[in-house]
């Protein structure tokens, strides 16, 4: 991928198309510089060079191009540059916008010896003055990078002075954020910086101001791996325990919020630091005092919750203490994980993980429990601390059930953990501008590869009401490219 956004045409401004020249080349020139960008060692400039070669210069009938060729050769190309060869003619045109090639040049770029890191930890604030600029701070250039890191996409001076803007939810390769102060919701695809912005839901009613948190989003694909819609759901703050959970969602399908008031077996009352719901299996858990989560599934009939306990042995103590800061719980290549971190450095066990064995019952499997003199580290500083450091759970690694981050709070920098070897490596030094750094206020952030389409949602036709009733804003959306 360039570090430029995606081509012009997608903004509909392109109008550079390559044509093909009088057939009066030479055809021996043709086959030596075919051979040349075959050839797998040769880098994406030089393929690059030979395409437009092969577009520009040669007398070769590009309809009758070897598909099988042609795949290789574009699949190999950045992204910037995939969608530019799409004006080249219709045949290109139709090769290039069939899901299949999208499949292909995933499979081409997820076996490249030269691909970068495939995501990163975002921290979830960003600090700009209007939407379009956190589209900005997700340019390429950002996260296109060979090293892993912690992205803080605004500085320390922008948080002083601008409006805050919150990463919700990643599903996909869309994402969710919203404007904190009014609450607007936006869905926007990184790569192509299209975006929707969703309309308001019962918070802006006139008889009641509920006060929501708790987003949560999930997106559904079709055979093609191709999004079609997406949910999002948010759950009311209620001061007391209640005997039910009130929340409400918003289906790109139909374009409008539902609310629910589903009725729980035992009284809750939700963590208000407990971030953003765990998603699993299309299901949304949040984090509960008492009972561990309670899991809502927006796709079942007729709609309800339930509560799912967390490992009975884990520390509780802590957790009641701390809010849950020491243990994260989160999906990870098909597994619901609970990892935990012992506060108390002279604690036994240090680090403790257990899986979902059988969701519908609620049972955990515990996986291991290590003690400090079980680590190590090749890192002559970090293996110095090893006894006495302070370690947050940051984040799963989304395409390594090995692999868990942790920021050490001493060193002030992230590390990975190798479950199988017991190793801890620095893997990202400064952690960024805040000291609060936690799981809590990162999500994983998977590098976009490839554009996803955001549905746009229908607009709610407008409701007549008689005269002298109150009238609430209206509820439109807005898409802009």
């Amino acid at each position: 991928m360039e570090d430029d956004n995606l081509p012009n045409h997608l903004h509909n401004n392109d109008n550079n198309h390559n044509q093909t020249h009088p057939k009066n080349k030479k055809q021996n020139t043709q086959s030596q510089t075919l051979s040349q960008i075959t050839n797998p060692s040769i880098s994406n400039t030089s393929v690059l060079l030979g395409l437009v070669l092969i577009a520009h210069t040669f007398t070769y009938d590009l309809t009758n191009f070897p598909e099988s060729l042609l795949l290789e050769i574009i699949s190999r190309l950045p992204l910037k540059s995939i969608f530019k060869f799409k004006c080249v003619c219709k045949h290109w045109l139709t090769l290039i916008s069939q899901p299949s090639f999208s499949k292909f040049y995933f499979h081409v770029t997820a076996n490249s010896a030269s691909s970068s890191v495939q995501f990163r930890i975002l921290y979830r604030y960003i600090y700009v003055s209007k939407f379009k600029d956190v589209l900005d701070r997700f340019r390429p250039e950002v996260y296109n990078s060979h090293k892993f890191s912690v992205l803080f996409l605004s500085s320390f001076e922008e948080q002083q002075q601008s409006d805050q803007f919150k990463v919700l939810g990643v599903s996909n390769g869309l994402i969710l954020c919203c404007l904190l102060g009014p609450l607007v919701y936006y869905v926007c695809d990184p790569v192509t910086r299209q975006w929707v912005t969703l309309p308001r839901g019962r918070d802006m009613s006139a008889s009641t101001h509920p006060i929501f948190f708790g987003e949560g989003f999930v997106s559904r694909v079709d055979e093609n791996n191709v999004v079609v819609g997406y949910t999002v759901v948010r759950v009311e703050l209620l001061s007391l325990r209640t005997n039910y959970l009130s929340l409400e969602a918003f289906s790109s399908e139909t374009g409008k919020w539902v609310d629910y008031k589903l009725p729980c077996e035992s009284p809750i009352a939700l963590m208000k630091r407990g971030g953003g719901p765990v998603c699993f299996n299309g299901n949304f858990h949040w984090f509960v005092y008492d009972h561990g989560m309670v899991a809502f599934d927006p796709n079942k009939e007729p709609k309800s919750c339930r509560l799912i306990q967390f490992p009975e042995d884990r520390e509780v103590e802590t957790e009641y203490k701390h809010d849950g800061l020491y243990r994260l719980c989160d999906e990870c290549q098909g597994k619901l994980r609970f990892f935990e971190v012992a506060y108390d450095v002279c604690s036994f066990y240090c680090f403790s993980m257990w899986d979902m064995k059988d969701y519908e019952k609620g049972e955990w499997c515990s996986e291991f429990k290590v003690t400090r003199s079980d680590l190590s580290s090749s890192d002559p500083e970090l293996n110095a601390w090893l006894m006495k450091a302070t370690f947050l759970p940051l984040s799963f690694h989304p395409f390594d059930l090995d692999i868990v981050y942790l920021r050490c709070v001493e060193l002030a920098c992230v590390v990975s953990y190798s479950i199988r070897n017991k190793t801890l490596d620095v893997v990202a030094k400064p952690i960024g501008v805040v000291d609060d750094l936690s799981w809590r206020v990162v999500i994983p952030f998977v590098i976009p590869k490839w554009p996803t389409p955001v549905p746009i949602p229908p607009v709610p036709k407008k409701v007549v009401k008689p005269r002298g009733a109150h009238r609430l804003r209206s509820c439109r959306i807005h898409t802009r490219f």
